[in-house]
């Protein structure tokens, strides 16, 4: 089965082998149609998310980029 464009960015990102792995360290990202934008906070995020879906006709993914040189525990509790 093939990948698509944003699962191969995502694995590049999320490995530090993308060319902005370093730049994106630490921050939310949205990727859609091999292009790569920072998610920017609050209002002005969704905003973002709308733009692009209209522009590139569906939905950015959003993922968070680890610094590598970091561990990250995650923990997820039931409400």
């Amino acid at each position: 089965m093939k990948k698509q464009p944003e699962e191969k960015i995502l694995g590049l990102l999320l490995s530090g082998k993308h060319p902005k792995a370093k730049k994106y360290a630490g921050h939310h990202v949205l990727i859609v149609k091999n292009q790569v934008f920072p998610l920017k906070e609050g209002e002005e995020g969704i905003k973002d998310i709308d733009h692009l879906e209209k522009k590139y006709g569906k939905t950015p993914t959003l993922a968070f980029i680890p610094r590598q040189d970091i561990s990250y525990i995650l923990l997820l509790c039931p409400k």
